[in-house]
């Protein structure tokens, strides 16, 4: 059994929690940092089971770990997304967007109306290469399950 007094053992445990609270942020920032830096040169634009395995893309992965985010950390987000990422990556921030923000979502798939920037999209096996506004019309549409 532990021989230090009780408040001493209390006064520890209280202060490795307020540790562990105080670190917890930066640890999500960095998190959420790294996640938005994957997902800007993202090889493909992929929800649900892909490749012959059929697993979950790293993509969506880092897709759920901002979307998890409190709705000002992941909407900062997934706005840095859409404005460092390639067209996969964009095509991502637009799912999110979709989902947080439906207003924003519409500016930015109006804006995008003559891009001529395609998306690797993988359904399944298969991969195939789209216009990014035609990606965003899907979106729109909620043809991803996301």
């Amino acid at each position: 059994m532990d021989s230090r007094p009780k408040k001493m053992r209390s006064a520890k445990w209280l202060l490795t929690v307020l540790l562990l609270c105080s670190v917890s942020p930066v640890l999500a920032d960095d998190r959420v940092d790294a996640a938005v830096k994957r997902l800007s040169a993202v090889e493909w634009f992929a929800f649900g089971g892909v490749g012959y395995a059929g697993v979950t893309s790293e993509g969506e992965i880092d897709f759920k770990v901002l979307l998890a985010q409190p709705k000002p950390t992941a909407l900062n987000a997934f706005e840095r997304l859409y404005a460092t990422g390639n067209p996969q990556g964009k095509s991502y921030a637009l799912c999110g967007l979709k989902k947080l923000a439906p207003q924003r979502f519409m500016e930015l798939v109006a804006a995008l109306e003559k891009s001529t920037d395609e998306v690797k999209v993988m359904r399944g096996c298969i991969v195939s290469h789209e216009l990014i506004p035609t990606v965003a019309k899907q979106i729109g549409q909620g043809k991803f399950r996301f």
